[in-house]
């Protein structure tokens, strides 16, 4: 099922020492934000569910929500900005994990030497 758990963020971000900052100095607009948005959030994955969405089904919607919302954007440059770099972060802190299982000494995505 699908769920934004209370304890998730609603824009992960990537490990603090990528970002240069601690947790305490997120804006506390966002902490408002992600708990304002939650439940909507949990509305819309509930639908998911209730017609059987499948995972890259619920993807294709979610790009065409971010397409969306990036015209919509267009005429107000930081919104926008600030929008891409939390998208950026989100996927980011995606990659920082998959590229947890690489080897030690290897560049991320990298299976080491040939």
């Amino acid at each position: 099922m699908w769920y934004l758990q209370p304890n998730l963020r609603a824009c992960p971000r990537a490990p603090d020492k990528d970002l240069g900052m601690n947790e305490r100095q997120e804006p506390p607009r966002d902490a408002e934000m992600a708990e304002r948005v939650r439940p909507l959030v949990n509305g819309i994955l509930e639908r998911f569910n209730q017609e059987n969405i499948t995972p890259p089904e619920a993807g294709i919607v979610v790009l065409a929500l971010v397409s969306r919302l990036l015209e919509v954007l267009e005429g107000h440059p930081e919104a926008r900005r600030h929008f891409i770099l939390n998208l950026i972060n989100v996927i980011n802190s995606y990659l920082v994990q998959e590229a947890g299982a690489a080897p030690q000494g290897c560049p991320a995505g990298s299976d080491g030497p040939d």
